[in-house]
């Protein structure tokens, strides 16, 4: 069952656990077709395919997925998942931001604020990402925000940020 975890951000931004009723605007996002060229799984997908991954998701308590919001506003999305706390290590990811909303800053705030989460609330000293190698504006996103190149592989960039990273 998954944990609750309160509200939080920067200040501008508040990150909160995606609900059921956030699956129709987040599935909107991800299937346009500039959005969803990022995503490794990059075919448009149907809401109930949508709606049977979140009621798998709802299962899991190693993976959150948040809604970015601002003055109560959805502007994004960013997640947290295969946490492993024995390791002391979790994945970053699904990273979006509202088509009306790009270049605001949101995304970079909503990375900062997943960061903050996993290495002060979740006590991760390790968090990873991949990112596709074309995806510039991602990476040097992800570069400002601590994250170092650690490899790559079949067209994906691997970053790290923090104490644990493998060499």
């Amino acid at each position: 069952m998954k944990p609750r975890i309160a509200p939080f951000g920067d200040g501008t931004i508040v990150l909160r656990l995606v609900e059921e009723r956030d699956l129709k605007t987040i599935l909107d996002w991800r299937n346009r077709d500039d959005a969803r060229v990022w995503f490794k799984t990059s075919d448009r997908l149907a809401f109930d395919q949508h709606l049977a991954w979140y009621n798998s998701y709802l299962q899991k308590d190693d993976d959150f997925f948040f809604l970015v919001e601002v003055g109560g506003r959805p502007v994004g999305q960013c997640g947290i998942y295969d946490i492993d706390e024995d390791v002391g290590r979790a994945e970053v990811g699904r990273f979006l931001v509202a088509p009306e909303m790009a270049g605001k800053g949101y995304i970079a705030r909503s990375c900062a604020e997943i960061v903050r989460f996993g290495t002060q609330f979740m006590k991760l000293p390790y968090l990873y990402l991949e990112v596709m190698e074309q995806n510039s504006r991602a990476i040097r996103l992800y570069t400002r925000e601590g994250f170092v190149e650690e490899g790559r592989s079949s067209g994906l960039i691997r970053m790290g940020f923090g104490r644990g990273r493998p060499s």
